[in-house]
């Protein structure tokens, strides 16, 4: 009898206190194509929280391309003439957990500067995360920006990186 009850005692113990992957912590890097001819970049701090959700800190800096009128291709002067840099905050739901996965819709809002312009926006989009060895983990973003107050309104796209733990 006091084995058994010895034994129930651990085994709520242990399972009161296991949780999985709650308050780690993570730096983000990842880039890729956006459309219309953007190239992006972003850096940022994620926490997890209960239930494979998690939170976001970020900064991004991109580039839409042009043809320029004068060469009729793409010129060097012309690549980095409509840059952007960005920032905000994530909230990020988990939709599905499996194994080694997760899939997340997150939602935020952005604000930044392009070619001189403020703007603010609001950042949505799913997120894929695959759990390597060492706690690292690849990730696949599919993003949508929508900002306002400058031209470069509507961007969304693929991006591709990694998480690596603090």
């Amino acid at each position: 009898m006091k084995k058994s009850i010895l034994n129930v005692i651990i085994m709520l113990t242990s399972v009161l206190c296991a949780h999985a992957g709650e308050g780690d912590e993570y730096l983000h890097l990842s880039g890729g194509f956006l459309f219309q001819n953007t190239l992006n970049a972003s850096i940022g701090w994620e926490k997890e929280l209960a239930y494979d959700n998690a939170i976001e800190l970020f900064a991004e800096a991109g580039d839409r391309w042009e043809k320029d009128p004068e060469c009729g291709k793409v010129c060097s002067k012309s690549f980095w003439k409509n840059y952007y840099w960005n920032g905000g905050f994530l909230y990020k739901k988990s939709v599905k957990s499996w194994r080694n996965s997760t899939l997340r819709l997150y939602l935020g809002p952005v604000s930044g500067a392009s070619r001189g312009k403020y703007f603010f926006g609001v950042e949505g989009g799913f997120e894929y995360n695959y759990a390597i060895s060492n706690g690292l983990k690849f990730v696949v973003k599919q993003k949508n920006d929508v900002c306002f107050f400058h031209g470069d309104s509507f961007r969304n796209g693929l991006t591709i990186g990694i998480k690596v733990p603090l």
